[in-house]
């Protein structure tokens, strides 16, 4: 819920492993594995050197030298 909050802040946005590593690539997450175009059905360009950033419910294409927050994953603990 606090996730969610956050997100729908248009001035608050963050990483979420998403990047261009190279020419001819396209989109690959953290991992090395490449982004699911039957997840996203977005054009974000596939510029080399750009990462994925989310803005409200919005992926969108930003520099990778920007200094912001990360969103990762994680695996769940119980408390």
């Amino acid at each position: 819920e606090l996730l969610n909050e956050t997100l729908q802040k248009r001035t608050r946005h963050f990483w979420i492993g998403l990047w261009v590593p190279a020419a001819r690539t396209g989109w690959m997450w953290v991992n090395s594995s490449r982004l699911g175009r039957d997840w996203f059905q977005m054009d974000l360009g596939e510029q080399p050197g750009l990462c994925g950033t989310i803005r409200g419910s919005t992926i969108i294409p930003d520099n990778c030298d920007l200094d912001l927050q990360w969103i990762c994953q994680r695996e769940a603990t119980q408390l």
